[in-house]
């Protein structure tokens, strides 16, 4: 069956050398299910007397300035939970703090509805999600707003291959983790978000953060076959940066544009490319939710995919207010990608929340076991072979084989093989003398670059952790690009003649837009894993 190529749009960044910024002091938080203890994901924080906020993040956790905790109340929600409001000045005095949310199974309690009509037939789950996309035009904003809020990319080791190459004796949670907090002004759902000059973003906070490993070997560009690619995936160099390739994975706001696949143009293909299938209710407060699953037509993304996903759609007024969606590759049991998109309401118009859409790929890592250099002792015949890692002695038999070594393309005959001190990365290899004189060194030797004639063919030896020397081992990783929305202004214009972020260049390249009372937004950075 011929495949179906997936277009997913990419920048090449490059890492700033700015140093991280000295973390303003905050209390940490964790928010948690009562009762089974996991984290409440990206749950919704807000300041309630200034309506400003941040979120937790994949762990539950998030952090809140100091400045805040004397007289700062927080709103902590999050779909299919009952809300919690908490007086911060209550809470116990110490740095880490954990929150717990309870499952809403019926907000409202029972409602009785008395009516002499006749009962409406129930919906199906496609005549919702038909009704929900086409009820878009009037449950987002079609007037110009902004919103300000935290943004991020950072990379995560899929397995453990990372943490030995670069030899941590901890597991690599993040890596080549950027910040910044970015205003992103929407002229309104009936523009178009990508292209239209009305539609511009401001960087008012920008860096690289140093507490986490900077590795330039994987931000490399994606070449789709060997040095960076995910498979069966068909990556594109074109785009825009990081921020303008988050903005597209909008599928909602992007909502008759071609987003990803399978969703591709939301009214038009996603209800074509999928089954439905009508879950419990889910509650919000007040507001409830058709909570609807979806599996993709194999008709539509061949054998070689499946996706999956749910759609929360509110009943009053069809709103939808968040979309998850996650496309495998049926060798893969993680997501290709994943996406997640949430609304929120504000005075009966649906705002952004936040963001987060993250893709697996593999890269070819620069940091593979190899020989740094060798040097020729003509006195006693034998090489001093010098490694990058300590060498596993049990894979150095059988010598013949395993070190091949010529000179101007004629194979000289190797003895032994042996440690030259106790670490195991340095090896003096003795040549026959028969070898030797058969090419005639004291005559070579009068050319002052006969050394340049040597070459090496030194193969199935390991390193102590099991690495082939000459092999470049396949790092995996999930790449994470995410924006949570901290403060929304409705019916805000944009500004005219600022420095705007390019759309075409990466991040760090943009002018930092000073910003008054920017010590109310705050960079919500993820967390080390802490000792058990």
């Amino acid at each position: 069956m011929k495949k179906t190529l997936l277009f997913i749009v990419f920048i090449f960044v490059s890492i700033s050398t700015l140093t991280a910024q000295e973390t303003k002091s905050k209390v940490r938080f964790q928010v948690l299910d009562k009762v089974s203890k996991t984290p409440v994901v990206y749950a919704t924080v807000m300041l309630k007397n200034i309506n400003r906020g941040t979120h937790a993040d994949f762990n539950g956790f998030f952090e809140i300035p100091v400045s805040y905790i004397a007289n700062g109340t927080i709103k902590i929600s999050s779909i299919g939970y009952l809300s919690k409001e908490i007086k911060l000045s209550s809470l116990p005095k110490k740095n880490s703090i954990v929150i717990y949310l309870e499952v809403a199974n019926n907000a409202l309690g029972e409602v009785v509805i008395k009516s002499t009509k006749k009962k409406k037939r129930a919906l199906y789950a496609r005549e919702i999600i038909r009704n929900a996309i086409d009820n878009i035009p009037n449950n987002y904003p079609n007037e110009a707003h902004s919103y300000i809020g935290y943004y991020r990319d950072y990379q995560q080791p899929v397995d453990d291959v990372y943490q030995k190459l670069i030899k941590s004796a901890k597991p690599i949670e993040y890596v080549n983790v950027h910040e910044a907090i970015i205003e992103s002004f929407d002229h309104g759902f009936d523009s178009d978000k990508l292209k239209s000059k009305k539609n511009q973003s401001l960087l008012y906070e920008y860096r690289v953060n140093t507490n986490f490993i900077q590795d330039s070997t994987l931000t490399i560009p994606y070449d789709n076959k060997k040095n960076k690619f995910s498979e069966s995936v068909y990556i594109s160099p074109l785009g825009g940066n990081e921020l303008n390739i988050l903005n597209l994975t909008n599928a909602i706001r992007n909502y008759d544009k071609m987003s990803f696949s399978f969703v591709n143009t939301l009214n038009k293909n996603f209800i074509d490319n999928h089954y439905f299938s009508i879950q419990e209710d889910v509650f919000l407060d007040s507001t409830i939710f058709y909570k609807i699953s979806f599996t993709s037509k194999k008709e539509r993304t061949s054998f070689d995919y499946a996706a999956k996903g749910t759609i929360y759609i509110a009943k009053d007024n069809f709103a939808i207010h968040k979309l998850n969606y996650n496309l495998y590759y049926i060798k893969n049991k993680s997501p290709q990608y994943a996406v997640t998109i949430e609304y929120a309401e504000k005075n009966d118009k649906m705002y952004l929340n936040y963001i987060t859409f993250n893709n697996f790929f593999e890269a070819k890592n620069g940091n593979y076991f190899k020989i740094d250099k060798a040097l020729y002792n003509s006195n006693s015949n034998s090489f001093k072979i010098y490694f990058n890692r300590k060498v596993a002695i049990n894979s150095l038999l059988p010598i013949k084989r395993n070190f091949k070594i010529y000179y101007k393309g004629k194979k000289l005959q190797v003895l032994t093989a042996e440690a030259f001190d106790s670490s195991n990365s340095i090896f003096t290899i003795t040549i026959d003398q028969k070898s030797i004189e058969h090419i005639n060194f004291t005559e070579e030797r009068k050319n002052a670059t006969y050394s340049n004639f040597f070459t090496f063919d030194i193969a199935n030896i390991k390193d102590v952790n099991g690495f082939e020397i000459d092999e470049r081992a396949s790092i995996k990783m999930n790449q994470y690009r995410e924006f949570f929305v901290q403060e929304i202004f409705e019916h805000k214009q944009i500004p005219l003649q600022k420095n705007f972020i390019n759309k075409k260049v990466p991040l760090f390249k943009s002018i930092l837009t000073p910003l008054e009372l920017e010590e109310n937004y705050w960079l919500n950075s993820p967390l080390k894993k802490e000792k058990e």
